[in-house]
């Protein structure tokens, strides 16, 4: 017989390692602080898009690492 895996052992690894609705849940929570855009100088709308985007890469980073 080969070493080829079952069908079961390769749905496994399809499995997301993390759970999503955390995941979504975070996303959601980062995404939120776009919201007070509107209410701020436009000066000040670079530091809440890099503090986005820096949530934005720690949430994928532990998505990656799990």
């Amino acid at each position: 017989m080969t070493d080829m895996p079952s069908p079961g052992a390769l749905a496994g690894r399809l499995k997301p390692a993390a759970d999503t609705d955390d995941v979504e849940m975070e996303v959601e929570e980062a995404l939120g602080h776009l919201e007070a855009l509107p209410d701020l100088p436009v000066t000040e709308h670079v530091q809440v898009f890099e503090g986005v985007q820096q949530r934005l890469s720690e949430i994928l980073s532990n998505v990656d690492d799990a």
